[in-house]
């Protein structure tokens, strides 16, 4: 069995509809979405409402949380101008729907036990967890009986890496990659073997590009033609 996941879609609608065009994760049986729905680009509606019309579980993420609450002081001003317009440009429900999202997802898929979390299984909003954070301490002070797969996001860096007898996975960013690869990330995990691959995938940066400049600044569709 085979399970698609994204992260960190961020508003941007076009860097979706990129990647959930590709036939690997189009075949894949199920999809994940990380969390960070909204946040920094301007098609909230239209990343929510795929998302919606997908069926694609998805958990929350810190944007996600800033947009139907309060934008965190901690916020850089161009995340909070963001987080505040897309607050305002959200439908009623689709604002609901991103209200409702779990803070963690738990469950048995193909006998795999498996969790998904946009932080970190005891700070799900705000904890960073990078490749290097994942060892076998990480799994001893996370859990008492840790999961055989554990989907992260937050960071836009992606990577997968085994530790004892669990999958961590971060599929990195599908609409603001940070790793100095401009190209949508997702990933395939196959359960079946315990083992993920990480895609990446071009899309039309200047058309999502043109679009937030109208409305919000113009350094947060600058960083997508980098990366960064």
């Amino acid at each position: 069995m085979k399970i698609g996941v994204i992260s960190d879609v961020h508003s941007n609608s076009v860097a979706l509809d990129a990647v959930l065009s590709q036939p690997d994760i189009q075949s894949a049986d199920t999809i994940y979405c990380v969390g960070d729905l909204v946040g920094y680009y301007s098609r909230p509606n239209e990343v929510v409402e795929r998302i919606r019309e997908e069926r694609i579980p998805s958990v929350m993420g810190n944007h996600d949380s800033a947009v139907v609450e309060s934008t965190p002081s901690s916020f850089s001003l161009h995340a909070k101008r963001a987080a505040d317009w897309n607050r305002r440009s959200l439908t009623e429900r689709n604002l609901e729907f991103l209200d409702a999202l779990p803070l963690k997802i738990r469950e048995f898929v193909n006998d795999r036990d498996l969790l998904v979390v946009h932080g970190s299984p005891k700070n799900p909003l705000s904890e960073y967890i990078f490749k290097e954070d994942v060892d076998e301490l990480f799994l001893d002070f996370y859990f008492d009986v840790p999961p055989e797969v554990i989907i992260l996001g937050h960071t836009h860096h992606p990577f997968a890496k085994v530790v004892r007898d669990t999958l961590v996975v971060n599929p990195g960013s599908v609409g603001q990659p940070r790793d100095r690869d401009p190209r949508a990330s997702y990933g395939i995990i196959d359960l079946d073997s315990l083992n993920c691959q990480i895609h990446r995938v071009e899309y039309d940066i200047e058309k999502i590009a043109t679009d937030t400049s109208q409305e919000l600044p113009k350094a947060l569709s600058d960083r997508l033609y980098e990366g960064r």
